[in-house]
Order: structure tokens, then sequence, then C-alpha cells
């Protein structure tokens, strides 16, 4: 295996705010665990169905899951995003085509990094409304969080792609 360059890429604007945005969303679920506490029925949904229904109950401490989840998948996905040259390419990285490259794959992580924590909390903030015996999102909650992330993969590949032989 070759040996890629390291290389310090100063993040954009608009990474550090969807990184802020993240932490806010990370944030409001624990927010909302120590808000509703004490209001909250000591039966919980834990799971939903394809159709967005409850199917799963637990106990009150449930609530717990999806915020350290959330937070430990955001630590995680923050420090690879700071590592591009260990990531796997759909293209041949080169000298010429790393800081492009390293760039647009950050950009992706750091892009996940936000969907991922937007669905946990509204997971999480959906948990809290069904718990208290409010409507769900339904159906359309999981088709739409899937496309989402498998687009901005699938977007970021195809921009890799474009990115591989140097600019002229």
């Amino acid at each position: 295996m070759s040996e890629r360059p390291v290389l310090k890429i100063p993040k954009t604007r608009l990474e550090k705010l969807l990184e802020v945005i993240s932490i806010i969303f990370i944030g409001f679920m624990f927010f909302q665990v120590f808000y509703y506490w004490s209001d909250l029925p000591n039966r919980i949904p834990i799971h939903f169905n394809a159709k967005g229904e409850a199917d799963g109950w637990g106990g009150k401490e449930s609530i717990l899951v999806l915020p350290i989840i959330g937070l430990f998948l955001f630590k995680m996905m923050f420090f690879l995003s700071k590592a591009p040259h260990i990531y796997n390419y759909p293209v041949k990285v080169t000298e010429e085509n790393a800081p492009r490259l390293y760039l647009e794959a950050r950009r992706m992580m750091i892009l996940l990094n936000f969907e991922c924590a937007f669905l946990f909390a509204s997971l999480h903030w959906e948990t809290v409304r069904i718990a208290f015996g409010k409507d769900g999102f339904g159906a359309w909650g999981l088709p739409v969080f899937l496309i989402l992330i498998f687009g901005t993969m699938g977007i970021s590949i195809y921009r890799m792609f474009r990115l591989r032989s140097p600019m002229t």
C-alpha cells in the first residue's frame, strides 16, 4: 500500500457551522431528558415499525439510549473527519488530487455527522412526543432519512470521481 500524504486542510465556515449545529442537536436530546424526566411516563416507546408506529416499549430510563448513542456516534465521526488520509476512496489518491479528495471526503463525513445528529434528535423528539400520547412522524420519516444519508454519500462519491485527475 502506498503512503498517502497527510495534509492539514483548514475547515470551511460551512463545515464549522454544521459541527456547531450537530452539537446543538446532541445537546437538545440531553436537554429533553432532563427537562421532561419527572413528567415522563414509566413506559416509553423504544422501537418503531416501518409505518412509524411504536411497536416496542421500555422503561423510563430507555430515554437515555438515543442521546448516549448519538453522542458516541458524533464523537467518533468528528474524530474520523480529522483523518481523511485513512479513508477508502473510490479513486486513486495522488499528491495532486489529495487536497481536493480529502476536502470532499471530510465534507461528506461532517455532513453525514450532521444528518445523523439530526436523525437522532428527531427520533428522540418523536419518542418523547409518543410517550406523552401525541402523534409521531408516521411512515415518511425513515425513507426521507435514508434518501438523505445515501444521497449525500452518492453525491460525494460522484464528486470524488470527478476530482480524481488534476484540474486543468
